[in-house]
C-alpha cells in the first residue's frame, strides 16, 4: 500500500492516542517500535511506510518524546506524548 496523500496525520494522531490511552509508549526506540506496530495495524501498511509516517509525525510536532533521544539506553521512565493542535 502506497501512503495515500491525503492522510490526515491528525486523524492518526488521534488514532493512535486512543490507542495508547493510559499507557504511552515508553523509551525512545521500544516506544516508536510500539508507535510503528501501531501505524500497520491502523492503516494495513507495510513496516517502511509506518516508519516514514511516524518520523513524519514526530517531524511535525505530532507526537513527541518526552525525553532525551540521543540516550545511549532507552530511558523507560520517559513516554511518548500525543499533543491535541
Amino acid at each position: 500500500m502506497a501512503i495515500p496523500e491525503d492522510l490526515d496525520l491528525n486523524e492518526l494522531r488521534r488514532q493512535l492516542a486512543t490507542r495508547f490511552r493510559g499507557a504511552a509508549p515508553a523509551g525512545y526506540v521500544r516506544g516508536k517500535s510500539a508507535l510503528r506496530v501501531a501505524v500497520v495495524e491502523i492503516l494495513q501498511c507495510s513496516d517502511l511506510e509506518a516508519e516514514q509516517l511516524v518520523d513524519t509525525l514526530e517531524s511535525r510536532g505530532l507526537i513527541r518524546y518526552e525525553g532525551d533521544r540521543s540516550d545511549e539506553v532507552d530511558d523507560l521512565e520517559h513516554r511518548w506524548r500525543f499533543p491535541e493542535h
